[in-house]
């Protein structure tokens, strides 16, 4: 009996100091973060929104991850650190992750960290610097200095403006919106952008592009194997689009003010609706080449490809 007594209240002692059966800490904590400040959040997974508000205070709301080992919300050094504490080595796939609500001042400089978090980013100013694993991460009205990198997660930007880098491994880019200088960098993912952007630029493996552009300074895009679908309304200094195995269509809202040079490489063919140019075939090389120029020629359009085709015509 005396045994069965002692099993039991091991059991029981068991279950209730295990990991899995402790129920997710709510968190509702807020500080007045000093100025100049920067602050560093890192969360490894879970769901993270993080929001700028008018108030030169930090605040979090939500629960931590199930298996947190508790909640940094402290200054340390020239940060204010914000992390929820996971054992160095875990295992789990059900349970859940961190589900918390940040608030900072509107200004800032942050960075964000996570394994397999999703983030979102809304309404901040300043300097923002994100790195995540495999997560995807939201940003929607975002200005001043924006890098946002993912290894295996979707990027999504609404709104953004300034100087902003968007890279991602494996997964797709979405951009909405943005203004300003932009970059974009993808291995294995499809890129689709509506933007303002003056200054673009653009590196993709093995995915498409479809980019609907405003009136461009410079473009620099470089695809490999992977389709590039640009729609231009018009074009100040200089364009410079490659591509290997893969097609480039540039399509101008009316008749540029540009002169072109378009070397289609082994295995390219040129198409052009521009004009009545007429591209001449080498001889050798069995490759297509053609210059020609539309209106004064202010702009600088240069377009290069080993096997795809090249299309450039107006709406």
């Amino acid at each position: 009996m005396k045994q069965s007594y002692l099993a039991m209240t091991l059991l029981t002692w068991e279950v209730l100091t295990s990991p899995w059966s402790i129920a997710a800490e709510q968190v509702d904590k807020s500080a007045q973060l000093a100025a100049g400040s920067k602050l560093d959040i890192r969360v490894q997974r879970g769901e993270v929104k993080i929001h700028g508000w008018d108030k030169a205070e930090v605040a979090v709301k939500g629960t931590l991850d199930e298996l947190s080992q508790g909640l940094t919300f402290s200054q340390e050094g020239g940060s204010f650190v914000i992390e929820d504490k996971l054992p160095h080595n875990y295992s789990s796939h059900e349970e859940k992750g961190s589900d918390l609500d940040i608030y900072l001042p509107t200004k800032v400089v942050v960075k964000v960290k996570g394994v397999s978090a999703n983030y979102e980013l809304d309404a901040i100013n300043g300097e923002i610097t994100t790195g995540n694993i495999s997560g995807d991460i939201n940003s929607k009205a975002v200005q001043g200095e924006l890098t946002i990198k993912t290894v295996s997660g979707n990027i999504t930007a609404r709104n953004t403006s300034g100087n902003i880098r968007l890279e991602t491994v494996s997964g797709d880019i979405d951009d909405q919106g943005s203004s300003g200088n932009i970059s974009y960098r993808l291995v294995s993912g499809d890129l689709t952008a509506d933007t303002s952007a003056t200054k673009i630029a653009a590196d993709m493996v093995s995915g498409s592009a479809k980019l609907q552009l405003k009136h461009v300074d410079n473009l620099n895009l470089r695809s490999v194997s992977g389709d590039m679908d640009v729609n231009l309304a018009s074009l100040d200094t200089k364009a410079q689009l490659d591509s290997v195995n893969a097609n480039i269509n540039l399509i101008f809202s009316g008749l540029p003010d540009a002169e072109f040079n378009i070397n289609g490489g082994p295995g390219g063919k040129i198409y052009n609706e521009l004009t009545d140019a007429k591209p001449i075939t080498s001889k050798y090389m069995h490759s297509e080449v053609l210059k020609f120029q539309t209106g004064s020629g202010k702009a600088d359009v240069n377009i290069t490809t080993i096997s795809g085709d090249i299309n450039v015509k107006k709406l």
